[in-house]
């Protein structure tokens, strides 16, 4: 039976679709919201963001007739009624969303670290499967927030359709095939420039229709690190190098580039984490391997690109929002993760200084003008001390910093009344203790 047909089977059996309640109206939350217009089983019942009318303007984006809407209604069982009612709620809480007792799935879909850390822990203390397109969230907290899952008996996960949701398919499809993974990698679609900044992005960003600050973060390569970090962590493959090698690589090439070195390659050896620029992007790519004479003729009669002893598995696209509901669907019909962090993160983005920073000042949000991430293997962060970007906004530098080094915890006073401040510190004791175990 396909996922429409369980789902529309669900909506007869139970009377109603899979209510979602999303947190976060941007462009990924609205077009997630004009995505499930258009599925049977599945629909966005309440939404939240912290500008005032946006989610009202979201739910008319997506053709929801106005007069299902109801704006600012914050008692969660009123909101539920109104729910069971055939209404939407529009709101500006993100509180809200989780408390509703008629909401199936959170989404969380804000792309700031607080708020994701915010919403997912509350959402899975409510009992509720949690669907996080915050990877920003998920590469700082994300092994905990598993784990709370877990014990909670719902689903955490991030999703289908970004990188590292699509890169994870690409992998399970070739482990359970008995293939060699010889790395992961994902394509960038612009050139790194660590000093880009909402100023000067900010003409590129109007001719997009983006936020500057997004654009930025694009260019900077914050998010591609946060990318990794998430996909890395999900597999156990780690970078080999702070940052990642990065090369311009065509697609044509990724089984030539991404392969050991002792075969032409640029990689140490198996098990590494990557990006390419170039036209691999916006696309996923898996390089595999195996040593089966009769697998390695099949493949190349089958026209695989590769080179013989290499081959990529290459996906050219990837919907981010438009694919979210898969993973909503997954999450509620089967109980089933897309990505999540089961083992002790291999990986971390850390916060890298973007200009030369005074005492005193504070660091802003990501894709600004403060910081930037950079991937790094999990256990050389640890050794360093050096400061998860999750961690990084609202921090007050306590001595001068340069351009380009990486953000300590001596070089900065943390702030500590955050969220994900808190879940962090107890990550870091369960990774500890399962370190001390293996």
């Amino acid at each position: 039976m396909s996922m429409k047909d369980l789902l529309r089977l669900a909506e007869e059996q139970t009377g109603a679709p899979v209510r979602v309640g999303l947190v976060g109206a941007g462009q990924m939350g609205t077009g997630l919201i004009s995505q499930v217009e258009k599925m049977v089983g599945m629909r966005v019942v309440a939404v939240a963001d912290v500008v005032p009318g946006r989610a009202a303007a979201a739910y008319g984006e997506a053709g929801v007739d106005p007069s299902l809407v109801v704006q600012e209604e914050h008692d969660p069982i009123k909101a539920g009624r109104l729910i069971a009612e055939g209404k939407r709620i529009a709101s500006h809480s993100s509180q809200l969303i989780a408390n509703i007792p008629e909401v199936d799935v959170v989404v969380e879909s804000t792309g700031i670290p607080e708020v994701g850390a915010v919403v997912c822990h509350q959402a899975i203390l409510a009992g509720k499967h949690t669907v996080n397109m915050n990877v920003e969230t998920d590469c700082t907290v994300g092994y905990y927030l598993a784990a709370m899952a877990k014990s909670a008996g719902v689903v955490y996960t991030l999703v289908t359709g970004d990188e590292p949701g699509s890169v994870k398919e690409l992998y399970d499809f070739a482990d359970v095939l008995g293939f060699e993974i010889v790395m992961i990698g994902k394509g960038k679609n612009n050139p790194l420039d660590v000093t880009a900044n909402p100023d000067t992005m900010a003409e590129k960003a109007k001719k997009q229709m983006m936020s500057p600050k997004m654009l930025a973060s694009f260019v900077d390569g914050t998010k591609t690190m946060v990318e990794m970090t998430s996909m890395g962590n999900g597999v156990g493959f780690m970078p080999e190098v702070r940052g990642a090698h990065g090369p311009r690589v065509n697609v044509k090439d990724l089984p030539n580039v991404f392969i050991p070195k002792a075969d032409g390659g640029i990689l140490e050896g198996p098990g590494a984490v990557d990006y390419a620029v170039g036209d691999v992007a916006p696309g996923v790519f898996v390089i595999i391997t195996t040593d089966q004479p009769k697998i390695i003729r099949d493949l190349n009669y089958l026209r695989l690109s590769g080179n013989g002893k290499y081959w990529a598995l290459y996906r050219p696209y990837h919907l981010a929002n438009l694919e979210t509901p898969i993973a909503i669907a997954r999450a509620y019909l089967y109980g089933e993760e897309t990505l999540n962090t089961k083992i002790p993160p291999v990986c971390e983005t850390i916060a890298m200084v973007k200009r030369d920073l005074a005492p005193g000042e504070k660091i802003d949000s990501l894709g600004g003008f403060t910081v930037y991430g950079a991937i790094e293997k999990a256990s050389v962060a640890r050794k360093e001390g050096l400061v998860p970007l999750g961690l990084a906004p609202g921090a007050i530098v306590k001595r001068p910093l340069k351009q380009g080094q990486p953000l300590c915890y001596d070089d900065v006073e943390l702030d500590e009344s955050q969220t994900i401040f808190h879940l962090r510190k107890l990550q870091d004791k369960m990774v500890a203790t399962a370190l001390k175990q293996a």
